[in-house]
């Protein structure tokens, strides 16, 4: 016999992946009642759930008391890049302790380039428990801008393909051009904040006429 899951951790699942994605249109209202019946789950759990996301910056409390999807901004945007980044590069240049300055952070990428998961490889290797908390807080907040991603930039594949290049490198800790070429990744994105924003709001719009 199967065991029933945690309902909290069935609620913060469904609920984080639908925030990361996008599904809540930005300033509006995430109902409890509506989310626990669309779980099938007492208004309890996803209560907790919503109170978690909230530390995890994805909800937001409303002056009223209730959750709200957080509203999408230039400037936030623009924030969580250059925040990303600034991990990335502490990481590899070895400003943080625990780190290793001559290991090579290779792995597979046989579906495509993971520049992803080189990126977290290289912030877990530093053994700094916050620095890795707060690494994939900011990577979580941004994963609703993936699309708007693909949509703006017609090479993010080529693009990440030769970062990762650069990643399967040895002593990478100490190889400039990648610090350089990941630099360039994150400006490209900082500087494209106002329509990469668009680019999501036209998203959901979308996904919403399609419903």
């Amino acid at each position: 016999m199967t065991r029933r899951r945690d309902p909290f951790m069935m609620a913060r699942e469904s609920l984080r992946s639908r925030a990361e994605q996008g599904v809540y249109v930005p300033g509006s209202p995430v109902v409890i009642m509506d989310e626990a019946r669309r779980l099938n789950l007492s208004t309890t759990p996803v209560r907790e759930a919503l109170v978690w996301l909230c530390g995890y910056g994805l909800i937001e409390r409303s002056p009223t008391g209730g959750f709200l999807a957080p509203r999408l901004d230039r400037a936030i945007i623009r924030d969580r890049y250059a925040f990303r980044l600034q991990c990335v590069v502490q990481s590899l240049t070895g400003a943080v302790d625990g780190g290793s300055s001559d290991q090579a952070l290779r792995g597979t990428h046989d579906a495509g380039p993971d520049l992803p998961g080189y990126m977290l490889r290289a912030v877990k290797r530093t053994g700094n428990a916050a620095l890795v908390d707060a690494y994939q807080r900011v990577c979580s907040q941004l994963i609703q801008l993936q699309a708007a991603e693909e949509r703006l930039f017609g090479d993010i594949v080529d693009e990440a393909g030769r970062i990762v290049l650069q990643f399967d490198q040895p002593r990478v800790a100490a190889d400039v051009s990648l610090v350089e070429a990941l630099a360039t990744y994150h400006r490209r994105r900082i500087e494209a904040a106002p329509l990469l924003m668009l680019e999501a709001e036209a998203g959901r719009r979308e996904a919403g006429d399609g419903e």
